[in-house]
């Protein structure tokens, strides 16, 4: 069993529409075109996916509905499957799917695009405050499948809320390929925070793209946790687009055993008078390896552009490894743009103060991990996530 044109019928949703249908299509054939990956890709250079054959993960997890929040919403707000929004709501969403995570990136992108089968829909109007958080949640229960989950969120004018998207496995030994990848459209002067949290299996193979839009005076506000799979591919990209426009990428990672976590970042300034400010950190332990690269890119008009990024790394193992590659594209000369990456081990100074208190050594480098991430943890934007992730953590120091 192999991803073909007749997979990919008996994968379609019954009722989908032409257009749709036309885009898994075109899907497909990038698919079958582009080549895997090579190693001689910038990109791809420090990635090693030999051992992988999406073939083997043809078997597909249908799941159709991935929305847990059944809350009643304002008038006029939309948070359903996007399944079913692809039909109640096709006008809407067709110029917007797959318009930032574009299918012919590469062959894993190309493979979602053409076979994704759950996620979420959410479109908030203009003006429209919502307190309590959205949520969304994506589950997988059986070795050797794909689950492709997609979430679209468009924000209207002025409109404000907050969205999760939880990734979880029923086991921690399935062998499966995986994604869980997000459009986000950030209107005029709206403000939305969103936040990933990825806790797939311990032999999944995880890749996924999350792009965001922003307008004039738009602020977003997201945050990725990456905490599962034996693989994980990771891309976070915002383009500002409109003056005004403010970007906040936060990420924190925890990578223990053989895992390997991938990220690749890009704020890309494309007018000026906008802002974006990055920090992803990470620990890892036993031998366990991360990847990060990522790029300011500032384009020729983005004059009084404000850009930072850091990546911070915490290596609690003498064979962990973490590799961290921060760049800039800069085509505008008035801009005030920082970047930085540091990857070392406990501080021997902070371990020493902890254990001359009496505290155990174990202990100690848990509450040292705990104070390294404590600073993306207090930017999430709302308790339910940030609560969520503390106690993940927690369970993964041990």
């Amino acid at each position: 069993m192999t991803f073909t044109a007749e997979t990919l019928e008996r994968t379609e949703l019954r009722g989908e529409p032409d257009w749709l249908r036309q885009r898994r299509r075109s899907a497909l054939e990038a698919y079958e075109r582009l080549p895997i990956p090579s190693r001689t890709d910038e990109e791809w250079r420090r990635t090693d996916i030999a051992g992988l054959d999406p073939s083997q993960f043809a078997k597909f997890e249908h799941a159709n509905g991935a929305v847990a929040d059944e809350r009643e919403l304002p008038k006029g707000v939309i948070v359903e499957p996007l399944s079913a929004a692809v039909m109640n709501h096709s006008a809407l969403i067709e110029p917007l799917l797959f318009s930032m995570v574009r299918p012919d990136r590469d062959r894993f992108a190309a493979l979602h695009a053409a076979f994704f089968t759950g996620g979420n829909f959410v479109y908030v109007p203009d003006g429209v405050n919502i307190d309590e958080p959205i949520l969304g949640q994506h589950f997988s229960h059986e070795s050797g499948t794909s689950v492709l989950p997609h979430t679209l969120i468009v924000a209207g004018k002025g409109a404000r809320f907050n969205y999760l998207d939880e990734y979880i496995a029923d086991g921690d030994d399935e062998a499966a390929y995986r994604s869980g990848s997000a459009e986000i459209i950030v209107g005029e002067g709206a403000e939305v925070g969103y936040v990933a949290i990825q806790k797939w299996g311990r032999q999944a193979w995880h890749f996924a793209d999350q792009r965001a839009r922003l307008a004039k005076d738009a602020t977003l506000k997201l945050f990725n946790v990456t905490l599962g799979a034996r693989f994980s591919k990771t891309r976070v990209e915002a383009s500002l687009m409109g003056p005004g426009a403010t970007a906040e990428l936060k990420g924190i990672y925890f990578a223990s055993g053989d895992q390997f976590f991938d990220f690749h970042t890009l704020q890309d300034h494309q007018v000026g008078n906008t802002t974006s400010d990055l920090l992803f950190k990470g620990a890892l332990q036993d031998v366990a390896r991360t990847v990060y690269a990522g790029l300011i890119r500032i384009e020729k008009g983005a004059a009084r552009s404000d850009a930072y990024q850091a990546n911070r790394n915490l290596v609690l193992s003498a064979k962990a490894k973490a590799t961290s590659i921060p760049m800039l594209e800069i085509d505008n000369n008035d801009v005030r743009c920082t970047h930085g990456a540091t990857v070392g081990p406990v501080d021997p100074n902070h371990l020493f103060y902890l254990r001359s208190r009496g505290i155990p050594e174990m202990t100690a480098k848990r509450m040292i991990v705990q104070g390294f991430f404590g600073q993306v943890l207090d930017r999430i934007p709302f308790e339910q996530a940030r609560t969520m992730i503390e106690n993940e953590l927690e369970s993964r120091l041990g």
